[in-house]
């Protein structure tokens, strides 16, 4: 037949691998504390980042308004080259001009109509 046997508190013995509460909420407030000064080390990091991106993003912004203005420039240039080469044909052949002023307003007016 099975026997029972009971333990009273004074014969029962911690073992040497248990674990206190304490350290079980010290070793959690270890971690939250790693965890705070991580935390800080991104967001000072993600500073850092944000500044340098920053910059690039002015500096093409800026490399690019002036590639633009100088496109323009350039573009500016070149139409008023044209325009003088137009008026200089226009006064040496200018009945010549006149007519074919005239050939292209009859076109248009053609063409509008329908």
């Amino acid at each position: 037949m099975a026997t029972a046997k009971t333990a009273t508190s004074s014969t029962a013995k911690p073992s040497d691998d248990a674990v206190s509460a304490r350290e079980i909420e010290d070793d959690i407030e270890r971690i939250r504390s790693d965890i705070a000064a991580l935390a800080g080390s991104l967001k000072k990091y993600g500073a850092g980042k944000t500044g340098e991106y920053k910059s690039r993003a002015t500096s093409a912004g800026e490399e690019l308004s002036r590639k633009s203005q100088d496109a323009l420039n350039d573009l500016t240039a070149e139409l008023q080259g044209y325009e003088r080469a137009l008026t200089n044909e226009i006064r040496r052949h200018p009945l010549q001009s006149l007519g074919i002023a005239a050939g292209i307003g009859f076109l248009v007016a053609t063409l509008v109509r329908r």
